[in-house]
């Protein structure tokens, strides 16, 4: 995919393009330890087998990294070159949702609350449809008020909720 610029309304330009192999060497090793906290917080995992079990997982579906079939990682940035964010799709996901999945999206934390992440979402979902591909979903933590937010404001519906309760110890 060749770069693309996504222009919205009252902000700069964004230059969104495939992501380099040395950017994914940076951006992994976040990747797996953000995801490895978030299951901790949301008490799936322990402390102890988050990290090697988000990696085993990251690993599972990046086995080639960016070179990986059906994967698709972009990076943002101002035409300056400052980054912004970058995005991860898999064209197809692996269980019973029909369609794309967004795996993780983010923007730098000096670049948030800008529309920086409406312009990624906005750019993952172009680049999908240009694929053929007609549905994309993803997965928020329930706690993540701002991410949740910006999804259901840009269309994104609930299709599954899961909840749980910790119980506490008898005595």
């Amino acid at each position: 995919m060749t770069s693309s610029i996504i222009m919205l309304a009252g902000m700069e330009d964004l230059v969104v393009r495939p992501m380099t192999r040395d950017e994914f060497e940076v951006i992994f090793s976040r990747l797996v330890r953000e995801y490895a906290a978030d299951h901790v917080r949301a008490g799936n995992w322990t402390e102890d087998e988050a990290e090697t079990r988000a990696a085993e997982q990251t690993e599972e579906l990046l086995p080639q990294g960016v070179d990986t079939p059906g994967m698709l990682l972009l990076v943002a940035e101002t035409p300056s070159g400052e980054p912004i964010g970058h995005v991860w799709v898999g064209l197809a996901r692996r269980n019973s949702f029909p369609g794309a999945w967004i795996y993780s999206i983010e923007v730098a934390p000096q670049q948030r609350g800008k529309g920086y992440g409406r312009a990624l979402l906005l750019a993952a979902e172009q680049a999908t449809a240009r694929r053929g591909v007609n549905a994309i979903g993803l997965n928020v933590f329930g706690p993540n008020t701002v991410a949740r937010n910006l999804y259901e404001s840009a269309g994104y519906e609930v299709s599954s909720l899961q909840m749980h309760k910790t119980l506490p110890t008898p005595e």
